[in-house]
C-alpha cells in the first residue's frame, strides 16, 4: 500500500489491526462494543425524534389556545371559534373563564 509506505503511523496502525483481527475474542468484543454503540445511538436518535414530535404538539396547542382566546375577546362565536381553531366547545367556554 503506498499510504503505509509514506506514512509510518498508518503502516504501524494497519499491523495492529491485523493483529487484533488475528485474535477471535478480541474481534468478538469490538463487535459487541460496536453494536451496543449503535443501539445507544438509536436509542438517542428515537428520543429527540420523539421529544421534537412532543413539542411540535405543544406549540400546535399553544397556537390554537392563543388563537381561539383572541377570538373570545373579540366576540367572535364559539361555533366560528371551533371551526378555526379545531378546539372543542368545552376547551373554548373554558377559555373564556381564564
Amino acid at each position: 500500500m503506498m499510504l503505509t509506505k509514506n506514512n509510518p503511523r498508518i503502516g504501524k496502525a494497519v499491523v495492529i489491526l491485523k493483529q487484533l483481527s488475528a485474535d477471535e475474542r478480541t474481534r468478538m468484543l469490538a463487535e459487541d462494543r460496536e453494536k451496543a454503540w449503535k443501539d445507544q445511538q438509536g436509542r438517542i436518535d428515537f428520543a429527540l425524534q420523539k421529544g421534537r414530535m412532543e413539542g411540535s404538539k405543544e406549540g400546535v396547542t399553544e397556537t390554537k389556545t392563543e388563537t381561539a382566546k383572541k377570538a373570545l375577546s373579540k366576540g367572535l362565536p364559539i361555533e366560528l371559534i371551533q371551526d378555526l381553531t379545531g378546539l372543542k366547545a368545552e376547551e373554548i367556554v373554558a377559555l373564556k373563564t381564564e
